[in-house]
């Protein structure tokens, strides 16, 4: 009961703010949920015209709601089936890989739609955004797109669904890095800044501090891909890393879509992270990668290579932020020849992140259930 009123609560003060909408949706063979995730399988499955539907409070159509009153105990999971209903799709998709409600979509037992979810994040080493309750039998979809047999270990322990290890959709969309070309002296630190949790960052100030110093030393550009994409919180972002980055050559590129890391990554001689997941996809196109957990909090759960176990410290990763260790990390990765990197990293890689380049599983899987010749599995 308590949920429940948690839930009314929640419903009301999104009802109150947002748009309302008060014609049917309309009805399209192909629905993608999320508009904020519906990047870039919109654009890849344009020639189906897909729908997408809001529910990050864009918009509530107001019919799906009324119809779904009378099973308004379900919560979310009532309003999305009325609003599928109308849209009465062959296909849904959906990005948004860490809301459970999105788990439920075959709840109910003679329902025709296919369900699929594509992984968004890396999100394997944290286990409470992948936390749900073990007895729960309804977390089940037709398909789930993986990055990689380490994604499928950790997603299968709650969500039933049939497998396909592909990677990241959006990585994809790159071909392999060829390492022998860049030669410039510049590398990209990979941001996660948030203005809204700056406190979180206040530790990781003296391995900044550490990489600006080695940095200098090897004649480098620290190339800083921004996290925050809104005016504000990039300003906030910048302002961190001209602290933090005194002493050193650095830049500040500011994320104004959702290509600037990926273009930024490809043309530097290699990537520095902590845990994001553009890191484990730069990794998986083949760049020079080094990940640092340089915040004391992070050193086990965001441990490098999470949930498989690799160690304190390898060849290019390391719990340890001092600059003797950045050093170490560093020299790596600018002296190791392609074939020792690929003998160093390859193996791990495959682990972690699939590379299919141009999204040829995903392709095929959707135009598969839209043209009803994917073969019954």
């Amino acid at each position: 009961m308590k949920s429940f009123l948690q839930f009314l609560l929640r419903a009301f003060k999104y009802f109150r703010s947002t748009k309302r909408v008060w014609r049917r949706p309309p009805r399209a063979d192909l629905l993608i949920i999320d508009r904020g995730t519906a990047s870039p399988l919109d654009e890849m499955f344009a020639h189906h015209n897909p729908h997408i539907m809001d529910i990050r409070g864009e918009s509530v159509n107001m019919l799906a709601l009324l119809r779904a009153l009378p099973k308004i105990h379900l919560g979310a999971v009532a309003y999305l089936e009325a609003y599928i209903d109308f849209v009465a799709p062959k296909l849904i998709l959906s990005r948004t890989d860490n809301n459970h409600t999105l788990w439920q979509l075959k709840r109910r037992p003679n329902v025709t739609y296919k369900v699929a979810l594509i992984q968004n994040g890396w999100r394997l080493n944290n286990p409470n955004s992948l936390s749900v309750r073990h007895e729960f039998d309804d977390y089940k979809v037709d398909s789930a797109f993986v990055f990689s047999n380490a994604s499928k270990s950790i997603f299968s322990l709650n969500l039933r669904a049939n497998y396909f290890e592909c990677g990241s959709i959006k990585a994809n969309q790159f071909a392999k890095s060829i390492e022998g070309i860049k030669k410039r002296q510049q590398f990209t630190l990979i941001s996660s800044f948030r203005n809204s949790k700056r406190e979180n960052y206040s530790s990781g100030i003296s391995f900044m501090t550490n990489l600006a110093s080695v940095s200098r030393k090897h004649g480098l550009t620290i190339c800083v891909a921004g996290s925050e994409s809104n005016e504000s919180g990039s300003k906030a972002e910048k302002f961190f890393y001209d602290e933090c980055l005194a002493g050193c050559e650095w830049k500040f590129n500011r994320r104004v879509s959702a290509w600037s890391s990926y273009e930024l990554s490809e043309k530097s001689r290699f990537v520095i992270v902590e845990s994001s997941s553009l890191g484990y996809e730069c990794l998986g196109m083949g760049m020079r990668v080094g990940f640092i957990a340089f915040r004391p909090q992070h050193r086990q759960d965001r441990r490098f290579g999470k949930p498989l176990e690799f160690g304190e410290k390898g060849p290019f990763w390391t719990n340890d932020p001092s600059e003797e260790e950045i050093g170490r990390i560093l020299d790596y990765l600018l002296n190791v020849s392609d074939e020792q990197w690929e003998r160093d990293s390859g193996w791990i890689r495959d682990q972690l992140m699939v590379h299919d380049y141009g999204n040829t599983k995903i392709r095929a899987y959707v135009e598969g259930v839209l043209t009803d010749s994917l073969e019954s599995k």
